[in-house]
Parts: C-alpha cells; structure tokens; sequence
C-alpha cells in the first residue's frame, strides 16, 4: 500500500467520523427543537480538522507521489469536484421549493451544509482513489 492509498483510507475514515458527528448534532438538535444548538459544531469540527492534522504522519525517506498516483489522484479530483457541484446545486435550489416562497431556513442550518460538501467533497476523492487502485491487481495490469 503506498502513500496515496494509506491518505485515502485515512481521508475515508476522518470524513466517515465527520459525517456521523455532523447527522448526529442535526438530530439531537431537532430533537430538542432548538436549532441554535448547532453552533456549538463549528467549533468542534474546527477542533476536529486539526486532530486530523496532527494525527496524519509523514515518511520523510520514501519517494512521495510518481506518474500514476498523480494520474490516479487528478481524475479523483475531478470525481470529487463533480459530485460536490451536484450536492451544491441541489443545496440551493431544493430548499426554496420545500419552504416556499415566503419562508425562510434557519441560518444556523448553513454551516452544517456547508460542512457537509466538505466532508462528501473528501468522502468522494478519498473513495475515488481507492476505487482506481482496487481495479488494478498487484502486478499493475
């Protein structure tokens, strides 16, 4: 398993904790019916970002990307760009139509979307890379 590889299943397992901890908070706070209460994420998911930071090692003596992996990890960006731009679109344009014209979301909600592009954004190049060294054997072909 090279260098990629290892960052993408790191990449899958942080986004994957990020996600439950975000669906988590949304829930509780409905449950509670006080919407406000979100605001306590976006310091814990700052918290969190950095935890991951410092968690991700580094080897210093290996050779760090070549042909391939970088090959491998522009189609995965790109993989990755296109189903953030589609959650985007779909963020912006299906609200208006649940709440009508004359409602309104709470802002309270935004940075929770907002954090949930960036997890799927990391969920989708972290799958993507392993989805494209999963199709080649260990002989390369």
């Amino acid at each position: 398993m090279n260098k990629t590889q290892k960052s993408a299943w790191f990449g899958l397992t942080m986004s994957t904790l990020l996600l439950v901890l975000l669906v988590t908070s949304v829930l509780v706070a409905r449950r509670v019916s006080q919407l406000s209460n979100l605001l306590w994420f976006s310091p814990a998911f700052g918290l969190f970002a950095l935890l991951i930071i410092f968690l991700r090692k580094k080897d210093q003596d290996r050779v760090n990307i070549d042909e391939r992996d970088s090959c491998i990890s522009r189609k995965a960006l790109i993989a990755a760009f296109s189903s953030t731009a589609g959650l985007l679109i779909g963020a912006c344009m299906i609200p208006p139509f649940i709440a009508g014209p004359t409602n309104s979301i709470p802002v309270c909600l935004l940075p929770a979307l907002l954090y949930s592009l960036f997890v799927v954004f990391i969920l989708a190049y972290s799958m993507a890379i392993l989805i494209q060294y999963g199709w080649r054997d260990k002989n390369g072909k």
